[in-house]
C-alpha cells in the first residue's frame, strides 16, 4: 500500500469520528450541525451530573471520586471551544497536507516517497495503539458495575455521577443511569480519539515537511556544485538558476512556517488545558487508587498519563524538527550564491532561528523535560495530600 492510500485510510477513520461527533472541521467550509449540538449538550449534562454528585456526596471519598472527572470535563469543553474557534485552520492544514505532501509527490523520487510513507505508517500504527488503549479503558469502566453487582452484590454506576431525580437502587433507575453513563463514555471516547489522533497527524507531518525540505536542499547543493563547474558566478545563466531554485526553497520554507504558525494557533490553548487536566486527573486518581477499592480508576490514570506523555513527546518532536530545519538551511552552500541571493538567504536563515513551538503558560515549552518536571510535581502533591489525610486519621 503506497503512502497516498494509507493517508486516505486514516482520513476515512478520522472523518468517520468527526461526522459522528458533528465536528468535521477537517473539511473546508464546515458548519455546525445537529450532531454538533448533541455533543455539546452531552458535555453540559456531564458537568451538571458531576456538580450534583459533588453536592450529594456522602463522604470524602465519594467527593473525590466525583472531582476526579472535573479534569476530563475541562479538557473536553476546551477542545470543543477551540476547535470551533479555529475550524478554518484545521481545514486548511488538512487540505494542505494532502495537496503539498501527497498529491505534489505522486511522481516524486524514491527518497521522497520513502520519507512520506514512513511517516504515515507511524501515524497509522500510533492511531491503532491509541484506539486499543482508549477502548480498553472504556471496557474496564463498563465492567466495573457488572463485577460489583454479580460478585459483591452492590449496585454501583459506571461513573460516580448521579442524575437528579433518578434513584439508582431501583431497577429502572439503575438501568437508565448506566445507559446514560455509557452514552457519555462512548462520546468521550470518540472525542478523545478524534482530538488526540488528529494532533498526532498534524505534528508528525511536520517531520514530512522537514525531511522533504532537506531533500530539496541537498539536491540544490549538488546541482549548484555541478552548474558552478559549467558557468561562472557572474553569468546571467548562473544567476537565473540560483534565483529560480532558491525561490522554490523560500516558498517551501514559507509553507512550513505558515503550517507551524497555524498549528500553534490551533493547539496552543488546548495544550494548556490538556496538561492541566491530565495532571489533575493523574494526581487525584493515584490517591483514589490507594484509598479506595475502585479499580476502574487505574484505567483513568493510564489514559491521563498517556495523553500527557504523547503531547509532551510530540512537542519534543516539533523542537527537534525546528532545530533540524535550521541546520538544513545553515548547511546550504550560501557562499556559492550571487550577492543578491545571499541577502535573501540571510533572511530565511534568520527566520528559521525564530521557530514556532508549543509552550505551556507559566510552565515552559511542551517537551519531555517539562513532562518529567510535571510528573515530579504530581508525585509531590500526591504524597502531601496522602500524608495529610493519614494524619487526620
Amino acid at each position: 500500500m503506497d503512502a497516498a492510500k494509507k493517508f486516505h485510510q486514516y482520513e476515512r477513520y478520522l472523518r468517520t469520528l468527526c461526522n459522528v461527533l458533528g465536528f468535521d472541521v477537517v473539511s473546508k467550509g464546515w458548519k455546525k450541525s445537529f450532531r454538533t449540538y448533541v455533543t455539546i449538550f452531552l458535555c453540559g449534562q456531564y458537568f451538571l451530573w458531576m456538580v450534583w454528585s459533588i453536592i450529594i456526596a456522602s463522604d470524602t471519598f465519594e467527593l473525590l471520586k466525583s472531582l476526579s472527572f472535573i479534569g476530563f470535563f475541562f479538557q473536553c469543553s476546551s477542545k470543543m471551544y477551540y476547535t470551533i474557534a479555529n475550524a478554518a485552520h484545521y481545514g486548511n492544514n488538512f487540505g494542505g497536507l494532502q495537496e503539498t505532501i501527497y498529491n505534489a509527490h505522486m511522481d516524486g523520487t524514491v527518497e521522497q516517497k520513502t520519507v512520506i510513507e514512513r511517516v504515515i505508517s507511524v501515524i497509522l500504527l500510533a492511531t491503532k495503539a491509541t484506539t486499543v488503549l482508549y477502548t480498553s479503558s472504556l471496557f474496564i469502566f463498563s465492567l466495573y458495575p457488572a463485577y460489583m453487582y454479580f460478585v459483591m452484590n452492590v449496585k454501583v454506576t459506571i461513573f460516580p455521577l448521579y442524575i437528579p431525580g433518578i434513584n439508582i437502587y431501583s431497577a429502572y433507575g439503575y438501568g437508565i443511569t448506566n445507559s446514560l453513563h455509557m452514552l457519555i463514555a462512548v462520546y468521550g471516547l470518540l472525542g478523545a480519539l478524534t482530538s488526540d489522533t488528529a494532533f498526532m497527524l498534524f505534528v508528525m507531518h511536520f517531520i514530512s515537511y522537514g525531511e522533504l525540505f532537506r531533500i530539496e536542499c541537498e539536491q540544490f547543493a549538488r546541482d549548484l556544485s555541478d552548474f558552478g563547474e559549467q558557468w561562472e558566478r557572474h553569468t546571467p545563466q548562473y544567476k537565473a538558476f540560483c534565483y529560480d531554485r532558491m525561490r522554490a526553497l523560500y516558498q517551501y520554507h514559507q509553507k512550513v512556517i505558515e503550517y507551524l504558525s497555524s498549528l500553534q494557533e490551533c493547539y496552543h490553548s488546548i495544550c494548556v488545558f490538556q496538561v492541566a487536566s491530565c495532571s489533575f486527573s493523574v494526581m487525584f486518581n493515584l490517591f483514589l487508587a490507594l484509598t479506595t477499592d475502585w479499580y476502574a480508576t487505574y484505567s483513568f490514570i493510564v489514559i491521563s498519563w498517556f495523553q500527557l506523555f504523547v503531547f509532551s513527546l510530540l512537542g519534543t518532536v516539533m523542537q527537534i524538527m525546528n532545530d533540524r530545519l535550521n541546520i538544513y538551511i545553515a548547511n546550504l552552500p550560501w557562499y556559492l550564491l550571487p550577492n543578491e541571493e545571499q541577502q535573501r538567504y540571510n533572511f530565511m536563515l534568520g527566520r528559521s532561528q525564530l521557530p514556532a513551538e508549543m509552550v505551556i503558560r507559566s510552565v515552559g515549552p511542551m517537551n519531555m523535560e517539562t513532562f518529567t518536571d510535571i510528573m515530579q510535581k504530581i508525585y509531590s502533591a500526591f504524597t502531601m495530600m496522602y500524608s495529610f489525610l493519614v494524619d487526620l486519621g
